[in-house]
């Protein structure tokens, strides 16, 4: 009588002792399989998400967008330039007469957009990437600020007297090589090198808006 009481003591301690451990097993595959499906669940959303955010472009769709800016201003400037008007009589000091006058000018480079078609215009959808071939920037602007110009008094040598006097057709003449040394300044390569930096900023912030997504962008002048 004592072995069978006790044999049963022992098969409920034993059937407790399996029905707790095949309760932990299930309970651990439940918790492991809701963190799987959790975690593929926000994945999927997050997918979804960036999907929709994309936009899907051709290069059709691209050109239209850009060819609606039309014109790129890239680099704007101020220079100045310093003339030396020369009135002297031969190369003796006491006849020398000269005058100074330094124009200033506010400058731009262009970029027009107008002419750009579909051929110079390459997506790669698979690899995210975007090459893209813009015209070079040109000069789009010299224009000289009259009311910045400064008139310095004539130098006289000791027989020369009185001031310079520009009349209106010697003032045109000389504006007009003042808009010409602007023109040639502008095309210096340290200036220009910096005209194609900007340049690739202004054009690379204004694919970025278009595409509305990070693209890998090349961006080469033509």
């Amino acid at each position: 009588m004592f072995i069978l009481t006790m044999f049963r003591k022992n098969k409920l301690k034993n059937r407790i002792r399996n029905f707790f451990i095949i309760f932990f097993i299930l309970s651990l595959t439940l918790l492991v399989c809701k963190l799987f499906f959790n975690y593929k669940y926000k994945k999927d959303i997050n997918n979804l998400s960036d999907s929709n955010t994309f936009k899907i472009i051709s290069e059709e769709s691209l050109l239209k967008e850009i060819k609606n800016v039309n014109k790129i201003i890239p680099l704007e400037v101020e220079l100045s330039k310093i003339i030396t008007i020369d009135k002297s009589w031969g190369n003796l000091e006491v006849f020398q007469k000269f005058k100074r006058i330094k124009f200033f000018a506010n400058c731009s480079y262009s970029i027009d957009l107008s002419n750009l078609t579909t051929n110079d215009i390459n997506i790669d959808s698979k690899k995210n990437e975007l090459s893209i071939n813009f015209p070079n920037p040109q000069i789009f602007s010299i224009n000289i600020d009259k009311e910045k110009t400064v008139y310095e008094d004539s130098s006289n040598g000791l027989l020369r007297f009185g001031e310079i006097k520009l009349t209106s057709e010697e003032f045109n003449i000389i504006q007009n090589e003042v808009q010409k040394s602007f023109e040639e300044t502008m095309k210096d390569d340290e200036i220009y090198e910096k005209v194609l930096s900007d340049s690739k900023i202004s054009i690379e912030n204004l694919l970025n808006q278009i595409t509305d997504k990070k693209m890998s962008i090349s961006i080469y002048f033509k």
